[in-house]
């Protein structure tokens, strides 16, 4: 089954409404968590994190966007690096936790990235987290999901365009507005499960 994503952004919801609204969406089948505050100081992130794991259901991973350390300090699930993150023997040998990436349209080199357990490819639609970004063309799409595994989708996913991602090969799709925005976030996480599984 594919599984929906949802990505932090506590200038849109401050932490306390994200870990409610988290709580409730990891009971209805939320998989997973990315924690993507840019602009928490270390104390409020470690806070939002111990609060986030420590309120939502145990079978939702949690996952720290950019810093390893805080990641294994805290025993989450996993780190999730943007894409101009470096590969070093040290980045490997630090290997205890899940690792996911960003790729984008000029992604390269692919051989480098048998090392992660997950990407992020996008944004495959206009976005107002990374506005003028160019979108992610349909041929990189295809080539990305012949090569890799375990491919989500993120960037300006909704309910009106996610069917859209359906004649692609992929594991599933990250969202942040859609779900931290929504006056009834419990039916958007449900229809946004039900259209990338294609359920009627």
């Amino acid at each position: 089954m594919k599984n929906v994503t949802l990505i932090t952004n506590t200038n849109l919801l401050n932490i306390e409404n994200t870990v409610q609204l988290s709580v409730k969406l990891s009971r209805l089948g939320l998989k997973r968590i990315q924690i993507r505050e840019k602009n928490l100081n270390r104390k409020d992130l470690i806070y939002f994190i111990k609060k986030m794991k420590d309120s939502v259901d145990e079978s939702c991973e949690i996952f720290l966007n950019g810093n390893l350390d805080l990641a294994i300090e805290n025993n989450i699930s996993g780190v999730h690096f943007p894409e101009s993150t470096k590969i070093t023997k040290n980045l490997i040998k630090e290997k205890k936790i899940l690792f996911g990436k960003s790729l984008h349209q000029n992604s390269q080199d692919l051989n480098l990235y048998n090392i992660f357990d997950y990407f992020h490819v996008g944004p495959v639609f206009p976005t107002l987290t990374h506005p003028g970004t160019v979108t992610i063309n349909n041929e990189k799409i295809i080539s990305l999901t012949k090569n890799l595994d375990n491919i989500i989708f993120v960037g300006g996913i909704n309910i009106k365009n996610a069917y859209r991602l359906l004649k692609y090969n992929f594991d599933g799709i990250a969202v942040m507005r859609e779900l931290l925005l929504s006056k009834s976030p419990n039916e958007t996480f449900l229809k946004l499960e039900e259209i990338i599984n294609e359920k009627k």
